[in-house]
């Protein structure tokens, strides 16, 4: 009977063994994969009016948060950076968006949008990804990050009213636009053949 515990004990404690470097491989692997900076910027900022940019940058949270729960679930390891609507000075925006891309090996910034256009009137709700390239070219190990041109927007207009900002469920739009753009985002924009 002694034997066939520790018989037991030693198959469970090789299982287990295997178990956890399979788990470690798999952990290692999503830790090398790039990621995608999921980037989102409050907007419509008025000096003096906390309550309304409050609103405008809980929106965009919001949306910003749903989109990277979407990447996520897909597989795509992600990163979110989101800046309040007062975040006004764009230099430092970059700054801070490209040392995140930097430390966290990053390709590609996902911008998550959510504003109104006074001047058309809409109620604005925007995907677009573009890639991190070096100074000269895809990027290399410590050089000097910029961000290429856009390799995919998907947008919805709404009317600019009070009601519509209202019934509007920002998480929910995130959610599904994530969705109707997954295969073009996880291929890094390239249409699906």
């Amino acid at each position: 009977m002694r034997g066939l515990n520790r018989r037991s004990a030693s198959v469970v404690f090789v299982a287990l063994l295997g178990f956890a470097q399979g788990a470690a491989s798999q952990n290692q692997t999503a830790a090398d994969r790039a990621c995608v900076i999921v980037f989102g910027h409050g907007r419509n900022f008025e000096p003096g009016q906390d309550e309304q940019n409050g609103a405008w940058d809980r929106l965009n949270l919001r949306f910003n948060q749903e989109v990277v729960k979407t990447m996520e679930l897909a597989g795509q390891r992600s990163v979110a950076l989101v800046l309040k609507s007062s975040a006004t000075d764009l230099p430092r925006n970059l700054g801070l968006l490209l040392a995140e891309a930097a430390e966290n090996g990053c390709t590609q910034v996902l911008e998550t949008s959510l504003f109104g256009d006074e001047k058309t009137q809409t109620l604005k709700a925007r995907l677009r990804l573009y890639p991190i390239l070096g100074v000269k070219g895809p990027r290399l190990a410590n050089a000097d990050l910029r961000i290429g041109d856009p390799l995919y927007t998907h947008e919805r207009d709404f009317e600019f009213t009070r009601r519509v900002l209202e019934r509007l469920n920002p998480a929910t739009l995130g959610q599904t636009m994530a969705q109707e753009s997954i295969v073009q985002l996880l291929q890094g924009g390239r249409a699906a053949p």
